[in-house]
């Protein structure tokens, strides 16, 4: 069988965005090779960004099975290309799969009659069942074998139970990078991503991706390694591990570190990284090995939201891993949620000052977006939360104005507010003379608050 995926195209400029390969398909492709199918892929962001480009290929790769795999944002693209599937030849099916359908998939097929077959959560084994069950014909009683399947069964939708999750991720061997035009990624960034585990440790109520790994797993640092030394031999010259956590796993993480310095992978990477995980052993190893950035959801600087969304630490952690990061050596991006439960102009006001006084490299502001599958969608007044539509991903209007809003702050002011924060920090006197005196009683504060934090983090003993 030969099985098309498809990259889904965006509805603005993609050379606007951070354009990496969509590792998902590859590590799907080397399953399918093995088992004798043949992959193809479509990467739409470089064919012209439009389905269009879709409708002119499909007649040259005539493919048996179409998979198209989509995160929130992407859905409403990924429809469009079941649409232009269905048009070219209705007897073609499309199987969708993903983060964001794992937990839509019986509403995906009740809505949707261009989408044939959902596959749930991690998908290298259950697309080898799906193409052998269909190469064979074997109809509804072998789509039945297919784990973590859900397909349309008379008038009814089934639902097969989801294989448990693959704790030896090694198994999956390495992405097959082979599938895509290496040289569009390539000539446009100079980094591209490595996955090295799924899952996380955290259970924050606002993200879907965590729960979508079902539990944290782990590649051993051997494979990180040397999927690391590949990368750089493609001709990169920077690594984004993509992983929810890096250092999830504090051994781990300084195994992977010592094992990049014995194999002499000399490449820069950056990582993200929970608050919890800046250990200070970690953070020298991280260095020593290459590192130069972390990226860390702090999302929040009030106690109480922190507390709501189970985030795992407070105001006063948060500050005093920002410093522990940067005495490290290491660059800081802080990432914050403009429009939380408890967000306020007046709170908003004091997170410009919290970014002031800690000075990250980078400072990124972002709405929230409820998601399904996370409790902020699924119980939103729970958190002071109103989601005027819950099918704001079947459409872009997410790229105009915030899907949601709270009692405190309007969907429009939240966007303003995003764009007003943007501006603060991108200023020459953001943080000038003027505001850091201004600051100063509050640094006091905050220093106070963070020298009081208990001191937990023990060394850690490494298998070496």
């Amino acid at each position: 069988m030969r099985i098309a995926f498809v990259n889904p195209h965006y509805t603005h400029d993609p050379h606007t965005l951070l354009l990496h390969p969509p590792l998902g398909y590859a590590y799907m492709a080397r399953t399918l090779k093995l088992a004798g199918h043949e992959v193809v892929h479509i990467d739409l962001p470089f064919e012209g960004n439009d389905v269009a480009a879709l409708a002119r290929r499909l007649d040259d790769l005539r493919p048996d099975l179409v998979g198209v795999t989509s995160v929130a944002q992407s859905y409403f693209h990924a429809l469009e290309i079941a649409h232009t599937v269905r048009q070219w030849n209705p007897s073609v099916p499309v199987v969708f799969g993903g983060p964001h359908v794992s937990f839509i998939a019986t509403e995906c097929l009740t809505r949707h009659d261009c989408v044939d077959y959902v596959l749930l959560f991690d998908a290298e084994d259950s697309i080898v069942e799906l193409a052998d069950a269909l190469t064979e014909r074997s109809g509804t009683a072998g789509l039945a074998k297919v784990a973590g399947l859900v397909f349309r069964d008379g008038d009814g939708i089934r639902a097969t139970a989801p294989a448990p999750p693959e704790m030896r991720l090694d198994r999956y061997g390495l992405p097959d990078r082979d599938i895509f035009d290496m040289r569009n990624y390539l000539d446009y960034d100079y980094e591209t991503v490595v996955m090295t585990a799924r899952g996380c440790p955290s259970r924050c109520t606002f993200c879907s991706t965590t729960i979508a790994g079902r539990t944290a797993r782990w590649n051993s640092p051997e494979h990180v390694v040397e999927e690391m030394a590949l990368v750089a031999e493609l001709g990169f010259s920077s690594i984004f591990f993509g992983d929810d956590t890096f250092s999830g796993d504090p051994r781990r993480a300084v195994a992977i570190c010592e094992e990049i310095q014995r194999r002499g992978v000399s490449i820069p990477w950056t990582s993200n990284m929970r608050a919890q995980d800046a250990r200070p052993q970690v953070l020298d190893a991280m260095l020593s090995a290459g590192a130069y950035r972390v990226f860390v959801g702090f999302e929040s600087i009030q106690e109480q939201t922190l507390r709501l969304v189970r985030k795992g630490t407070s105001p006063a952690r948060l500050y005093k891993t920002a410093a522990r990061i940067m005495d490290a050596g290491l660059e800081l991006h802080a990432s914050f949620i403009v429009g939380a439960p408890g967000d306020t102009p007046e709170t908003l006001l004091a997170t410009m000052d919290f970014v002031r006084l800690v000075n990250p490299t980078v400072a990124t502001f972002n709405v929230m977006e409820p998601r399904p599958g996370t409790d902020v969608f699924a119980n939103p007044s729970k958190y002071g939360i109103t989601i005027p539509d819950p099918y704001w991903y079947e459409k872009t209007t997410w790229l105009e104005m915030p899907v949601c809003h709270t009692g405190e702050m309007s969907a429009l002011q939240i966007r303003d507010w995003v764009s007003r924060c943007y501006d603060e920090f991108c200023t020459p006197d953001f943080r000038s003379a003027e505001h850091l005196e201004r600051l100063t009683p509050i640094r006091e504060q905050w220093d106070q608050a963070a020298e009081n934090v208990q001191r937990h983090l023990p060394l850690i003993r490494t298998a070496s």
